[in-house]
C-alpha cells in the first residue's frame, strides 16, 4: 500500500495558504504525497482566487474583530476559517484522485462523508464541489493543478457562526443582513449542530485521518516537510501576506463602467465593462466564486478582450475556451452575459 506523509498545521492565513501553494509545487518536483490538515489562528475571512476584496468584505467588521484577511490559491467564494472549521488538503500524483481536478473534488468528498458517517452523520457529494446532510452544505472543496498533479482543499466545520460570517461580507442594507444570515442558516449545517452537542477538534482529526486514509485507499504516515518545502513556505509567506496579492490582484475597474453580475450553476460571475467609444472594449475584469482550469486563465481572456472591437468578443470567447474549463459556466452563458452587459 502506497503512503502519504500527514501533518497537522495551526497558524495564520500566510502560512497556511503559502503552503498550499508550495506542496503541490514540492510534490509536482518529486516529493512523497500529503495529506495536510490546517487550522488558522488568528481566524481568516478567505477570499476566492477570482474575488475582489472591495465587492467581496466589509473591511471595518473585519478590523473590528482583530481577523485576518487572505486570498486563496483556489477559485470558490468567501469563508471564515478558525479554530472550529478543519481544513484539509491533499497533495499528490493525480493518479491518486482521479485523473482531473473534477475527479478529485468527489475524492476527496469520500474523506469527508466517511469522516461524518464515523461520527454518526449521513452525508452525500453535491454537484459541483460541496459535501451536504439533509440538503445543508457542511463542506466545501476547490481544487488546482501543475500537469497531472493536483492539489484538493476543503473544510469540515465542526462549529459555525452564520452572523459572524455575515457581519464580515459586503452587504447594502441591515434588511439584507439579516436575510443573509436566515439564509446561510437554513443552507448551511455543522457537526455540532448535527449532533446535538460538540466534540473536540482532536476527536475530527483522528477520526477524519482515518476516513480520508480508507477513501484514498493509502497509509498515512506521520510526517514532516522537506528542507526545500520549508525553505518556498518561508518564501511565499511574503507574497500571501502583502497587500499586491490580497487586495490588489483583482481590483474593481475605475471611472464609468458597464456592470452585470449572474449567478450560474458554476457560481457568481461579476462582469466589469469600460469603453472608449461605442465599439471599442478598453478593459474588462471578471470576478466572482467560480472555478476555472487553468486558474490563470481568466486574465488571458480580459487580455484578448481588452482594446477590441464590440464585434470581436464572441469570436475571442470561442477561440479562449477552446483551452479552458470552466465548471457550471458554458461559452454560450458567458457570451450571453457579454451580449447583455455591452447593450446597456
Amino acid at each position: 500500500m502506497d503512503s502519504f506523509r500527514f501533518i497537522v498545521e495551526r497558524g495564520p492565513q500566510d502560512l497556511i495558504l503559502a503552503g498550499e501553494e508550495a506542496l503541490l509545487e514540492s510534490v509536482s518536483n518529486g516529493a512523497p504525497p500529503i495529506l495536510r490538515f490546517v487550522i488558522f489562528d488568528p481566524t481568516a475571512v478567505l477570499l476566492g482566487y477570482h474575488q475582489a476584496v472591495e465587492q467581496e468584505v466589509n473591511l471595518e467588521e473585519v478590523k473590528k474583530r482583530g481577523w485576518d484577511i487572505g486570498r486563496r490559491p483556489t477559485g470558490g467564494g468567501t469563508i471564515i476559517m478558525g479554530k472550529d472549521q478543519l481544513g484539509w488538503e491533499i497533495y499528490a500524483d493525480g493518479h491518486y484522485l482521479g485523473g482531473t481536478p473534477e475527479n478529485a473534488i468527489k475524492k476527496g468528498a469520500e474523506g469527508v462523508i466517511k469522516t461524518l458517517q464515523k461520527l454518526g452523520i449521513d452525508a452525500n457529494f453535491r454537484p459541483k464541489n460541496d459535501v451536504e446532510v439533509k440538503g445543508k452544505k457542511i463542506s466545501g472543496i476547490g481544487a488546482f493543478s501543475i500537469g497531472k498533479y493536483i492539489a484538493v482543499t476543503g473544510t469540515i466545520l465542526l462549529d459555525f457562526d452564520a452572523e459572524a460570517l455575515v457581519s464580515t461580507l459586503r452587504l447594502t442594507s441591515e434588511k439584507l443582513k439579516d436575510k443573509l444570515a436566515k439564509d446561510f442558516k437554513e443552507r448551511l449545517t455543522w457537526i455540532s449542530k448535527e449532533l446535538g452537542h460538540g466534540i473536540e477538534m482532536g476527536e475530527l482529526i483522528t477520526t477524519a485521518r482515518e476516513s480520508f486514509s480508507e477513501a484514498l485507499g493509502i497509509r498515512l504516515d506521520d510526517g514532516q516537510y522537506t528542507e526545500e518545502e520549508k525553505k518556498l513556505i518561508s518564501q511565499l509567506r511574503l507574497k500571501y501576506a502583502s497587500p499586491e496579492w490580497i487586495y490588489n490582484l483583482r481590483k474593481p475597474l475605475a471611472g464609468d463602467v458597464k456592470f452585470i453580475e449572474k449567478k450560474f450553476p458554476g457560481g457568481l460571475v461579476r462582469l466589469q465593462v469600460k469603453m472608449a467609444g461605442e465599439s471599442i472594449i478598453e478593459s474588462v475584469l471578471l470576478t466572482g466564486d467560480f472555478f476555472i482550469e487553468p486558474r490563470r486563465a481568466i486574465y488571458d481572456l480580459e487580455s484578448r478582450l481588452k482594446w477590441s472591437r464590440v464585434d470581436e468578443v464572441e469570436e475571442n470567447i470561442k477561440d479562449w475556451y477552446k483551452g479552458v474549463k470552466i465548471l457550471g459556466i458554458t461559452e454560450q452563458d458567458l457570451l450571453a452575459l457579454f451580449n447583455e452587459v455591452l447593450r446597456k
